[in-house]
């Protein structure tokens, strides 16, 4: 059993004592709260899935992410088991993310660069899913959101993650249906919605 922190409890109005309560009781019962869980996705406008089913299903990234195999015909991932046990790491449930920053180091041809580019369409991803994601993260409608692929020259920050974020984007329906693209004839790109850049 786990210790209740009395102190925050105390810190409470009457109102959310009482929720905190009936939450509690509800976990004693049960052993789970639909009050906590309508609270805990009450921000979100669309539920997120979790990054395996992010990785895997079709709608989201499963297009790009995954071949079929010509002779067995079985579906397999392009991404190294070693990757997705980190990308489980780094996102244990459908809105956490476990570390604040994320440094990937090894040799050339790893795919680190690949998996900063699977981390950031989740985390863009799951802000997409918020009603609103300005307010939920106390930024003002003047500010701006914004997704940076950094490198030591442009070329490279297009070639390592830019293109084969783009390439990630546009074979996804669920992003597709959601941003728009833009103009160019010669290099289309998928832009997100919400004032996200």
């Amino acid at each position: 059993t786990k210790k209740i922190n009395l102190e925050a409890f105390a810190g409470l109005s009457e109102a959310e004592k009482a929720l905190a309560i009936e939450i509690l009781k509800q976990y004693a019962k049960d052993g789970k709260s639909e009050i906590l869980e309508d609270l805990k996705y009450s921000d979100f406008e669309e539920i997120p899935v979790d990054i395996m089913t992010f990785i895997s299903e079709e709608q989201y990234l499963g297009r790009g992410l995954y071949i079929v195999d010509e002779y067995t015909g079985e579906r397999k991932c392009t991404v190294f088991p070693y990757w997705l046990d980190k990308l489980q790491e780094i996102f244990p449930d459908n809105i956490t993310t476990r570390y604040n920053t994320v440094v990937l180091t090894g040799s050339i041809g790893l795919g680190k660069s690949f998996i900063a580019v699977i981390c950031q369409l989740y985390l863009l991803y799951r802000m997409m899913c918020l009603k609103d994601p300005y307010t939920y993260y106390g930024l003002q409608p003047i500010d701006k959101i914004t997704f940076s692929m950094l490198n030591v020259t442009l070329e490279a920050a297009q070639g390592v993650g830019w293109d084969k974020m783009q390439q990630l984007l546009q074979s996804s329906d669920w992003f597709m249906a959601r941003g728009n693209m833009n103009a160019s004839r010669t290099n289309p790109q998928w832009q997100p919605p919400k004032g996200i850049e």
